[in-house]
């Protein structure tokens, strides 16, 4: 499935390693925080950061939960909501946050991200 139409904005808040804020997973396209859009494709959450190169691509096979809080990556965000997608890869526990300006968007990523996950109803 080939999704290529933006579904939204948020500002991409870095990933963790194994649950530590100041551990962060820095594969290309991962390191650097931003503002930018996501949308799905080919199974796959992606995060375009405005003016840079590489996607921030998780694939949703590799999912193991989402949770919406309000810190991640040593960030505390004002009590904004941030979505915290926990995925798995090679061996690490990873956390990756997306930062919204309210709480039906963060809830609206969340809703979706669950419904494209194999193996869970949708």
């Amino acid at each position: 499935m080939s999704e290529r139409e933006p579904s939204g904005s948020a500002q991409y808040l870095g990933t963790e390693v194994a649950g530590k804020w100041w551990k962060r997973y820095r594969a290309p396209g991962f390191s650097a925080r931003g503002n930018g859009k996501y949308w799905f494709e080919d199974g796959e959450l992606r995060f375009h950061r405005a003016l840079t190169k590489h996607h921030t691509r998780i694939p949703l096979g590799l999912v193991t939960g989402v949770l919406i809080g309000t810190k991640h990556a040593g960030t505390w965000n004002a009590g904004r909501p941030v979505v915290k997608v926990a995925w798995a890869l090679d061996g690490q526990q990873l956390s990756s946050g997306f930062r919204f300006g309210d709480r039906p968007s963060a809830d609206a990523l969340a809703a979706e991200i669950e419904s494209r996950r194999p193996g869970t109803a949708g």
